[in-house]
């Protein structure tokens, strides 16, 4: 109880936020809603029905890294750390079966964004 009342101190001065603040937090949430990046949330539900134990997620991290920072190394780096280091396979090597799609709780196209995946980081 002492961590709750702890949290609940921090809200006894509670201010909404103003218009102008709504108004800031819109325009970023436009402006980032038009960056094209994968929106995965690394449940991985996908690679547990993958039969082919494609490193799904981590090949999305990666993907997103590199469109966002146009760092094809750290993307590269990010992707040997959390596909091949964690012993799942690339994403060139997708069946294309579509059974991670079933189950995506983004509605992913996740066979699409695979074939991005091999084009901007092989």
């Amino acid at each position: 109880t002492a961590q709750m009342k702890d949290n609940l101190s921090f809200m006894k001065d509670f201010k909404p936020l103003s218009v102008s603040e709504k108004k800031t937090i819109a325009e970023a949430q436009n402006i980032l809603s038009h960056i094209p990046v994968v929106p995965c949330t690394g449940c991985n539900y996908c690679a547990k029905v993958c039969p082919n134990n494609i490193g799904i997620s981590g090949s999305f991290a990666a993907l997103n890294l590199f469109t966002l920072y146009h760092n094809k190394d750290a993307a590269n780096g990010s992707k040997a750390w959390t596909v091949k280091n964690a012993g799942k396979k690339e994403a060139d090597q997708c069946l294309k079966c579509g059974k991670c799609e079933q189950v995506c709780p983004q509605h992913i196209k996740i066979r699409d964004e695979l074939v991005k995946v091999t084009a901007a980081l092989g």
